[in-house]
């Protein structure tokens, strides 16, 4: 992750990653205790109501389109072409990787001169620069929800909006990702994914059911060697089925619990998606 003098924004759009139920999973590390209120800035524009959370007034009112701050301050910019806030940003070292879904709409692709991930060389946050635009996979031009970095392990993983390519790259030099290895999942139609803590696993949600059976899957590929990808079995759901958002468990999230051994998968509940709620998977 960048500190706090290397914030990058994209395209003069803040984005907003992450939702209440990564919220959770990360508030739950620190202790059982409240998280104290932070000390605002004197000029920053703050929430109206709880802290960090827009009000329906403030949503509506186009309030919320000037981006609320609290001690966070835009030190450098870049104004790139085709960002979608799905489409990341994730961070490495000192670089960042986001996609323009921009290919999906037609509208977009007209004007967009680079596409696929665009990544971002923020080594000085005051000059944010593109220092390479991946386009050498069906993945990476469109990535939607599913562009992940592991730092340990130095890779970034990437999966097909609506298709069946699967991707990972090495970011030993995180401005110049070379790609590490390549496969197809058959009938999968990606969309969100999220890597196992150890990053040694990626679960991939689906943009749609499969076939048509009104019975939803989650993808799973094996990184252990990320020139030699490996399927897992897919788990798959009961009824209607189909998780959008999906986190593993951190360390300490709870008494007894291994790191990355559950899968928290959120099932949207609109019409044809199944009933709302929460999926949990034991991946142990």
């Amino acid at each position: 992750m960048f500190s706090a003098k290397s914030i990058v924004r994209v395209r003069a759009v803040a984005i907003v990653i992450g939702g209440l139920l990564g919220l959770l999973l990360s508030a739950s590390t620190a202790s059982a205790q409240s998280v104290p209120k932070a000390i605002c800035g004197p000029g920053d524009h703050t929430e109206s109501g709880f802290q960090g959370q827009t009000t329906t007034q403030e949503r509506f009112s186009g309030d919320s389109e000037a981006a609320f701050n609290c001690n966070l301050q835009l030190v450098g910019e870049f104004r790139g072409e085709g960002a979608f806030s799905q489409d990341g940003p994730a961070y490495a070292d000192d670089c960042a990787y986001f996609g323009t879904d921009r290919d999906t709409h037609s509208e977009g692709v007209r004007n967009q001169q680079h596409h696929g991930i665009t990544v971002i060389d923020a080594s000085d946050p005051t000059n944010p620069v593109p220092s390479a635009y991946l386009n050498d996979t069906a993945a990476a031009l469109i990535p939607h929800e599913t562009v992940v970095t592991d730092v340990q392990r130095h890779l970034l993983v990437v999966a097909q909006f609506a298709g069946p390519d699967f991707a990972v790259y090495d970011i030993s030099d995180c401005r110049h990702p070379v790609l590490k290895g390549e496969i197809q999942l058959p009938g999968s139609s990606g969309h969100m994914g999220a890597l196992a803590p150890d990053g040694l696993t990626y679960y991939l949600t689906q943009n749609e059911n499969l076939a048509g059976t009104g019975t939803g899957s989650l993808f799973i590929v094996d990184l252990t060697d990320p020139s030699n990808l490996v399927e897992l079995n897919p788990f798959q759901y009961t009824a209607n089925g189909q998780p959008h958002g999906l986190e593993l468990n951190p360390a300490g999230f709870a008494p007894g619990l291994a790191e990355g051994t559950r899968v928290y998968a959120g099932q949207p509940g609109s019409a044809g998606d199944g009933p709302d709620g929460l999926v949990i998977e034991d991946v142990s």
